[in-house]
């Protein structure tokens, strides 16, 4: 029994780390993903979640794109 508990945090933790790995690739807040990675039932939601997210695009270009002239 205690190797089943043991093998169950070791997936829990994986999956927080992909949590947090994919929040941070993406440009999400790797803080708030990364907690709710941690919740137990939750993270697997939240790690799909994130899989079909898409990457945000940094400030610069959103500003630079918008002051061009056509």
């Amino acid at each position: 029994m205690a190797q089943l508990i043991i093998l169950l945090l070791v997936i829990h933790f994986i999956i927080a780390y992909q949590c947090y790995r994919y929040a941070q690739l993406k440009g999400y807040p790797v803080g708030v993903f990364s907690i709710l990675g941690l919740v137990p039932y939750f993270n697997l939601v939240v790690w799909i979640y994130l899989l079909f997210l898409p990457e945000l695009e940094p400030f610069e270009s959103q500003t630079h794109s918008k002051q061009q002239p056509l």
